[in-house]
């Protein structure tokens, strides 16, 4: 990252938040926690989060994504709900991004950037927890753990195998060569590939001329970390600026949509959070009798 730094200053700001979600996923332990079990009867072809409900200790989370956000809008952290913007980007659902931004008075493509960079501990912590549930034969484009396209092909090892890799999550599946991830064309007539003029070989463009989508490829020893899979985005950004330039671009929906929901454990957190703060409660309590305790009805009443 040192090395991004001096060679891409302008991409400090991201690289602040890039360090931010690191250091939040190797020291908190409350996103190990939260990994939901998958749903037993999702579709055949649904990723392992979808149509889950993941269940959040609020405190913890929330302090996180405050953090994160007065790194990238200082002004309006506080405005921002941490559970929706967390709900939001799990599901890509840019346009209720658009909307905390605006309740906000935040910037919409900063606060989109954000809330992918507060999911990355949370969504990191389900692909370790969730790897053994990977199917072995996945073959679809998008990834088998959080639906998301992947961020680059990479050809591993002495026999150039080619495995996807989520930027999201980090999972890595692997996929035929001769096969466009979106739109699963084989005619190798409609696939192709651009490449560095200066003799570059490790690094490349895959392109398809049937749905005009494109996707990076690296040759690699090793599988890239997760971490490093986001600088290297970063740092090959003239690959995708040649991509757009001659017509191709990628898909601005994720490859599966996946419908989650967020929510936070009812506990003292929220009971205070509702009571509007522990003194009040402290001071009700003294000078008002106990109410009875609710019946059934009432707390379903009360849930609604």
């Amino acid at each position: 990252m040192a090395a991004v730094r001096r060679e891409t200053p302008e991409s400090d700001p991201w690289l602040k938040l890039l360090e931010a979600a690191l250091a939040e996923s190797e020291t908190s332990a409350a996103w190990e926690t939260a990994v939901p079990k998958p749903a037993a009867e999702r579709p055949a072809k649904a990723p392992l989060l979808s149509h889950i409900r993941i269940m959040l200790d609020a405190r913890a989370p929330r302090g996180w994504v405050r953090r994160l956000l007065e790194l990238a809008l200082p002004a309006e952290a506080r405005k921002i709900d941490a559970i929706a913007l967390l709900e939001a980007a799990l599901c890509h659902d840019d346009a209720r991004i658009d909307g905390l931004a605006r309740s906000g008075g935040a910037d919409p493509a900063v606060l989109r950037v954000a809330g992918q960079m507060a999911l990355l501990p949370l969504l990191q912590a389900c692909a370790r927890a969730l790897a053994p549930a990977v199917p072995a034969a996945w073959w679809e484009g998008y990834c088998p753990v959080c639906g998301a396209w992947p961020v680059v092909a990479e050809y591993t090892g002495l026999e150039r195998k080619r495995q996807l890799r989520c930027g999201r999550c980090g999972t890595g599946w692997a996929i035929p060569q001769l096969r466009c991830v979106y739109c699963d064309e084989t005619d190798h007539d409609r696939l192709g590939y651009l490449t560095p003029e200066a003799g570059e070989q490790t690094r490349k463009v895959e392109v398809c001329n049937s749905c005009k989508g494109y996707l990076k490829a690296v040759t690699t020893v090793r599988p890239l970390a997760p971490w490093a899979i986001l600088v290297d985005d970063l740092t090959t950004v003239p690959l995708d600026i040649a991509a757009l330039e001659r017509g191709y671009q990628r898909p601005e929906r994720p490859g599966y949509p996946l419908e989650c929901r967020i929510t936070e454990r009812r506990g003292w957190g929220r009971l205070v959070e509702v009571g509007g703060g522990w003194w009040r409660l402290l001071l009700r309590g003294l000078h008002h009798p106990p109410s009875p305790p609710p019946s059934s009805t009432d707390l379903r009443r009360g849930e609604a």
